[in-house]
């Protein structure tokens, strides 16, 4: 029982590591007792117990927020408990499974122990994107969120090498305890493996800071952009009777002095109270763009022969409808009821119905910064979409998204620094406007140009960097997530190897 309770703990302190508190450095050695945990259990089946407490552990602190948002919505503490420790426990499946295989495969091979471990919950992270709900703290290069130059290697290697770095300086770690301690390891060996993570640190820092410092001043911009931020309460959004109010309030940010003529106007996610029929003008919106000469996108629930969309509608200057984005990952419980007896306990947070996702590949905007994507809240926790849009040309990514859902928790903290990830692993300026924020304008090197404050209404004049300093993008962009592959492999190869052995 003392190991499980360890086991949690440890998980619980890694959590801490993500935006808030943000003790980034914790995670570099908050995992270190768990692998000397894992390797001290009589077999893969304990082995598994102690990776689903860790795991509970971590998400169940970095999750908290889902407890929170469904006593927002009315929920009762214990369905609001048991929709939180459900989905921690749900997400601690993969901390289990890496544990049982890491058990039964990687302390079998003494000489790469701490590698083997370390490709084993990658290629655990990397193959999990196709079967859990993103929500923002899975992968644990989120925990790094802080250090700018070391998240430039994501630009090379994607979403998942950071997070095998912090894995395997864990696992060192533990392994130089034991051969210190208790005498059960390779000194040298141990050395070695701890002087191998701290090169490999060093040199993504290096390369970071190389990257960084080419950054100059092309973090400044010509193009001006307005992001409208009008901090409207979740629970009134859909509701008929503020409907005037609502408009009022944009009405208001949009008729306030501009210090220069905005080129590009944004409305956050499903910003107006009326459903757009398809082919139909979008309302108030289009005669704001007519009045201000400026191109809008414009976030609202529409409707079309396949139901009701959450979309995103690129506006012209002259208010006509130039191309229509359909969000194409919903949010389960938000957006659509996965299982359909679940509706009574959970309609409040579904008040639109079940939503349908759009086509995978959808059209890029012409915007006046150049061509660009367009991705609805939930959407930049999947590193995959992003790359898809940036391989095929877009050199900004228009993040419209509404965080009035988690009020002040740690939830729209972890969303926005979500963005800084995608921006950074395919060079590409991601524009992010929310209901209630964080609003802002994060260049191709991560940097937040600008930002609004959380729950704070007003209007967000930025620039936006002008020219495309990446017009090839970057190398994950254009050939994808080779170092997630290469982990599925490498742990496929020592499973099969491993499992063979008695």
């Amino acid at each position: 029982m003392k190991a499980i309770l360890l086991a949690l703990i440890c998980g619980a302190l890694t959590a801490l590591s993500l935006p808030r508190p943000g003790l980034c450095l914790l995670a570099w050695v908050s995992l270190a007792p768990l692998f000397v945990l894992w390797r001290r259990a009589a077999g893969w089946r304990p082995a598994a117990l102690l990776g689903l407490a860790a795991g509970f552990g971590y998400h169940g602190v970095v999750l908290y927020w889902i407890f929170s948002t469904c006593r927002f919505a009315g929920l009762s503490v214990a369905v609001a408990a048991l929709a939180w420790g459900s989905l921690a426990l749900f997400l601690a499946l993969n901390w289990a499974l890496v544990g049982a295989l890491g058990r039964r495969v990687a302390e079998k091979r003494p000489g790469a122990r701490v590698w083997a471990w370390a490709a084993i919950w990658t290629a655990v992270a990397f193959a999990s994107e196709r079967w859990t709900p993103r929500l923002g703290a899975d992968l644990l290069a989120y925990t790094q969120w802080r250090h700018l130059a070391l998240l430039q290697a994501a630009s090379l290697a994607g979403p998942h090498f950071l997070g095998f770095l912090v894995v395997a300086a864990n696992a060192a770690l533990a392994r130089a305890g034991s051969a210190w301690t208790e005498g059960g390891e390779s000194k040298p060996r141990a050395a070695a493996d701890l002087g191998a993570v701290l090169a490999a640190v060093t040199l993504c820092f290096a390369y970071g800071a190389f990257e960084l410092s080419r950054r100059g001043a092309a973090a400044g911009g010509a193009g001006r952009v307005a992001l409208l931020q009008p901090a409207i309460d979740q629970y009134e959004k859909f509701d008929g009777r503020q409907a005037e109010r609502i408009r009022a309030n944009f009405d208001e940010l949009l008729a306030r002095p501009w210090p220069q003529a905005p080129d590009l106007v944004v409305w956050p996610e499903t910003s107006l109270p009326d459903l757009v029929e398809a082919g139909r003008p979008v309302p108030e919106a289009s005669a704001w763009g007519r009045r201000l000469g400026a191109a809008q996108i414009v976030g609202a629930v529409s409707r079309d022969a396949g139901g009701l969309r959450n979309s995103a509608f690129f506006l012209a200057p002259d208010g006509r409808t130039r191309a229509v984005y359909h969000k194409r990952r919903l949010v389960p419980f938000g957006e659509f009821v996965p299982f359909q007896f679940l509706g009574r306990f959970v309609g409040i947070l579904n008040q639109l119905g079940g939503l349908t996702p759009g086509d995978r590949r959808q059209a890029l905007f012409a915007t006046p910064f150049g061509l660009a994507a367009a991705g609805i809240c939930y959407e930049a926790a999947f590193p995959s979409l992003v790359r898809g849009d940036a391989a095929r040309g877009a050199a900004l990514v228009f993040n419209l998204t509404n965080d009035g859902w988690y009020k002040d928790t740690w939830g729209p903290y972890q969303h926005f620094w979500l963005n800084v990830y995608r921006a950074i692993e395919n060079r590409v300026t991601i524009v992010r406007c929310g209901n209630t924020g964080i609003s802002g304008v994060i260049d191709p090197w991560g940097v937040v140009i600008a930002a609004s404050r959380l729950n704070a209404r007003g209007r967000l004049d930025a620039e936006v960097p002008a020219g495309d300093r990446f017009p090839r993008r970057s190398f994950y962009a254009r050939h994808g997530d080779w170092f997630g592959w290469l982990c599925l492999l490498a742990a496929g190869a020592l499973a099969a190897a491993g499992l063979r052995r008695p």
